[in-house]
């Protein structure tokens, strides 16, 4: 937990009260999920709708020799995406009838986001019953069953990344890069993380990353030619780097080329981002990984979860391409904003933290009331809310730390080793 003071004249009974608040209503969304989990597997993960992702990862594949050149569809940005080394767990996945291969990979999920859940409460230690009701609520969030129900890998990578940074507070390096490195060649997101591994007890668990990186890369070459390599760096990723849907991306380009279309309904097409728009997400992107790295300085790293929280939160932001399901990667985050307000509830900040928890509650495909939503200025902040949210949680976070960041002249002589 933070070290912001608690209230104590907050009565127990209003404390439990909203722990039922948020545990109740979580419990029947997490039903939610359920329900919607086992509706995909009734149609079936080779037919249903929210599984098109899937079925890509499944198609392009099974052939290892062309995967990024196969299953696409009339798209600018389409078919697989992801780094070579990866192929070797969804070739593994392909073999198999897309039915099982689905329900093993959701078992592979779970099982990742039992992990995380269980790193993140360790960091951030709070009572049972705040544990029981931020968690539930954490886990009822939309981008979890979406990402569930539609095979999804975004909780694999949140889960890589809490790993790392926990592993590498216990003083195991060699854990947190293997974490890291799986991570990042699965999908490139968790690469990031190694900016908080820069201080001088982390170095290890640095290098370790490096190390772990190039050995799984050298693996990869076991399934996946040099070629696709080049491929993917030169040629896919600076490519799907340029477009975005407008109004469907949760994230700076979403939301812009949204506002250039006219602030109406979402584009469910890829339109290039323009080059301003560009350029405005890679700095921000760079101003979130100095921030975390500054909040990590000057609170002697001894919030690293806040610290990771402050680079997930940039990240999403920042990508061009941040739909509903890749906000799984702000489980951390809202689980540890949760857990805060409710263990001391303040007049502003729980009020704050619960509107953002029901923001990430409702599915990002959902529609405002029609009224409303040919309003420009209500339309545009419902359809970017999830980025909105990430936005305002690492604001919390840098409140938190904002004395020892304003004494960060001083406190650089005692930087954390």
């Amino acid at each position: 937990m933070t070290s912001e003071p608690r209230l104590t004249s907050t009565p127990a009974w209003l404390r439990l009260g909203l722990c039922a608040a948020v545990g109740a209503p979580g419990l029947l969304l997490i039903f939610h999920h359920t329900m919607e989990y086992r509706a995909v597997l009734r149609e079936g993960a080779g037919t249903a709708g929210l599984t098109l992702d899937f079925r890509t990862y499944m198609c392009a594949a099974a052939d290892l020799v062309r995967p990024y050149d196969i299953c696409h569809n009339d798209e600018y940005v389409s078919g697989f995406v992801y780094p070579p080394p990866s192929l070797g767990y969804f070739h593994a996945l392909s073999r198999l009838p897309i039915d099982t291969a689905f329900v093993i990979h959701t078992l592979v999920c779970l099982i990742a986001l039992a992990g995380a859940a269980w790193m993140t409460l360790k960091l951030l230690k709070p009572s049972r019953a705040v544990s029981a009701a931020a968690l539930l609520g954490a886990l009822a969030i939309a981008p979890i069953g979406t990402s569930l129900a539609a095979g999804q890998v975004n909780i694999l990578l949140m889960a890589a990344a809490v790993a790392g940074v926990w592993v590498a507070s216990t003083r195991r390096p060699a854990l947190a890069g293997i974490a890291i490195a799986l991570g990042f060649w699965l999908k490139i997101y968790p690469g990031l993380v190694p900016a908080l591994f820069l201080v001088r007890r982390k170095w290890p668990a640095a290098a370790a990353t490096v190390v772990a990186s190039a050995g799984i890369a050298v693996l990869g070459l076991v399934w996946a030619a040099p070629g696709l390599y080049a491929q993917y760096f030169l040629t896919l990723l600076p490519h799907a780097q340029g477009y975005t849907m407008p109004g469907v991306a949760q994230s700076i380009a979403g939301i812009a080329t949204l506002i250039s279309a006219g602030g109406g309904q979402p584009i469910l097409h890829f339109a290039p981002i323009p080059q301003g728009v560009q350029w405005a997400s890679k700095i921000v992107l760079a101003l979130g990984i100095l921030l975390a790295m500054a909040h990590q300085h000057a609170t002697r790293d001894a919030r690293p979860l806040d610290s990771l929280n402050l680079l997930l939160a940039a990240s999403l932001v920042a990508a061009p391409n941040s739909w509903g399901y890749h906000y799984s990667l702000i489980f951390p985050v809202i689980l540890a904003a949760l857990a805060q307000a409710l263990a001391a509830p303040s007049w502003w900040r729980t009020p704050l933290v619960l509107g953002c928890w029901l923001a990430l509650a409702v599915p990002a495909w959902t529609d405002p009331p029609a009224a409303l939503g040919a309003m420009p200025w209500f339309n545009l902040p419902f359809r970017g809310r999830y980025a909105l949210v990430a936005v305002v949680l690492a604001g919390l976070i840098v409140r938190d730390a904002w004395p020892q960041i304003r004494a960060l002249p001083v406190a650089g002589r005692n930087s954390p080793r």
